[in-house]
């Protein structure tokens, strides 16, 4: 069984367009499977629980187990997103946020990789609220960069709270319950929470990059992507609090050096002066990244452009075919 994890808060207005992204990857590609569908809630103040019992409605059938786990108080995002992990029945799933979208692409595709590897990194595309597609140069920059950093290198940059593997699938046995009370910790750093306890358990993880997106990520300006957002200045402090954890156990003088210095850096990329902002440059993840660009800059940037070249018009399609649907 495949399982679809939808987490949700305040999100009633875009809610249906991802719920309406899994339709289309199950009746395009989901020929032979059978699915289950987590639909969570944390607390929302709108009606975002009633947007999604309406688009059940008329779609449940599509699901052999649909799991509704509302929330009446909020809890924050990684409280909601340990309570849906919990409750996924197969190995294979995909966790998307209410507010952003599965790309127009074959899905179980990228997840049979899992065969042969224990995680597999995936691209994205930004979008905005009118459904315009996000083309500026270097955008994509970290996540092609993905394709390069394995090995140690890979253990070190999560560590260091390196921006990447956000949209990764993975195996379900990786989740142990040391993961899932690790996450617990915070309230908005599931995903670097997340990975960065896995590779921490697991030294010799296979991993793969596939570059072609997987999810559609809106930005708006309650994101976390928003650099003035409360939400924003929320996730800055968790992960430095993350790099404290890691440096309170790193046994290497100059590695705990890095996560110092990476600690402090985390706590100006949400200063509201862009200045200030600027000083997240001098941080050891812009030197690793600075060192992978200069090596491989020909290849990377061919990567870039064949990523956002390539699909921008099918994600930008999908994403009004989808809003035509719905009536918007």
């Amino acid at each position: 069984m495949f399982t679809f994890v939808v987490t949700c808060y305040n999100q009633a207005e875009v809610v249906p367009y991802a719920l309406e992204s899994i339709k289309y990857q199950i009746r395009q590609f989901g020929n032979g499977e059978k699915f289950q569908l987590i639909i969570t809630d944390d607390g929302s103040e709108d009606h975002s629980c009633e947007a999604m019992e309406k688009w059940l409605e008329e779609n449940q059938a599509l699901f052999e187990r649909v799991n509704r786990l509302f929330r009446k108080k909020n809890a924050g995002i990684c409280q909601n997103y340990v309570d849906a992990l919990r409750a996924v029945d197969g190995e294979r799933f995909v966790v998307l946020n209410g507010d952003d979208l599965l790309a127009p692409y074959d899905l179980f595709a990228v997840t049979a990789k899992l065969e042969e590897y224990d995680i597999v990194c995936t691209a994205f595309l930004k979008f905005t609220g009118n459904g315009e597609m996000v083309k500026t140069c270097h955008t994509y920059l970290e996540v092609v960069l993905q394709h390069f950093i394995r090995g140690r290198t890979l253990h070190r940059a999560v560590r260091l709270g390196c921006p990447i593997m956000g949209t990764a699938v993975y195996r379900k046995s990786l989740l142990s319950d040391e993961v899932l009370d690790f996450i617990l910790r915070f309230r908005t750093v599931n995903d670097r929470a997340c990975f960065q306890k896995i590779l921490g358990q697991n030294e010799q993880i296979r991993t793969c990059y596939v570059n072609q997106p997987l999810i559609l990520y809106r930005i708006s300006t309650g994101s976390i992507s928003n650099f003035n957002s409360p939400g924003r200045q929320l996730h800055c402090r968790e992960i430095a609090q993350l790099l404290r954890a890691e440096r309170v156990h790193e046994k290497s003088v100059f590695f705990r050096a890095m996560l110092y210095l990476q600690e402090k850096s985390a706590g100006v990329r949400a200063h509201s002066s862009y200045f200030v902002r600027l000083l997240r440059f001098c941080s050891p993840y812009f030197a690793i990244m600075l060192w992978l660009y200069v090596r491989h800059y020909t290849e990377i940037r061919k990567m870039e452009r064949q990523l956002v070249d390539l699909h921008w018009k099918d994600c930008r399609e999908h994403y009004k075919r989808i809003m035509n649907r719905i009536g918007r």
